[in-house]
């Protein structure tokens, strides 16, 4: 009933290669293949999926509208050393065997957002700040919404804050990044309650 005072860790990879297109001086299109990868403790799945979006400026007050649809991509199922169990000494055979998982579909997330620039946005401007709303709805969840804020300085340094609403765990964001040249940088910290603190690192060249 104390448990086995034994610790165990979660680990989420995502790889993402990206491709976007501006179709017109409005409205832009994009798609991404994603390497994902999920380890609890000694088991682990991974598996390949897409991720189709678009944002339109709308040409008022400069707010620009946007969705995706992300994780497209075949079933999956948990395999690792954490299902093998001895073969029962009972029998004449000895080793291991592996328990099979039932395989289940990446749940798709479907999003909704708006987003508008408070100030700067064009090239003539070091500072910028922008605001931003999402509604987001996983299959396997019920939906939430989140609402950031983002100011760059250069399109060098960025900070940004955020809280997600209607959502069980998830609370306050806070993080940042530095752009040089091609590469990008990114870090953000989630209070997921009683799940505690998270922290979120990625790297990401631009082409």
């Amino acid at each position: 009933p104390n448990g086995t005072g034994e610790y165990f860790k979660v680990l989420d990879i995502s790889l993402r290669l990206i491709y976007g297109k501006q179709l017109t001086d409005r409205l832009r299109i994009g798609g991404a293949i994603k390497y994902i990868r999920e380890q609890i403790y000694t088991t682990h799945m991974q598996s390949f999926v897409f991720d189709l979006g678009s944002n339109f400026n709308t040409g008022i007050y400069g707010i620009i509208l946007g969705m995706s649809v992300s994780n497209f991509g075949p079933d999956v199922q948990f395999t690792g050393e954490g299902l093998e169990v001895p073969v029962a000494d009972t029998t004449d055979i000895s080793g291991m065997l592996s328990k099979i998982t039932k395989k289940f579909s990446v749940p798709l997330i479907f999003r909704l957002g708006i987003q508008k620039d408070v100030f700067g946005g064009d090239e003539k401007s070091e500072s910028h700040l922008t605001v931003s709303a999402d509604a987001i709805n996983p299959i396997d969840y019920t939906m939430y919404a989140g609402l950031g804020v983002e100011y760059s300085w250069r399109d060098m340094a960025f900070f940004r804050a955020g809280t997600h609403l209607f959502h069980d765990t998830a609370g306050l964001s806070l993080g940042g990044g530095l752009k040089w040249k091609i590469i990008a940088v990114d870090y953000a910290y989630v209070n997921y309650g009683i799940l505690e603190e998270t922290h979120q690192f990625g790297i990401g060249l631009e082409f």
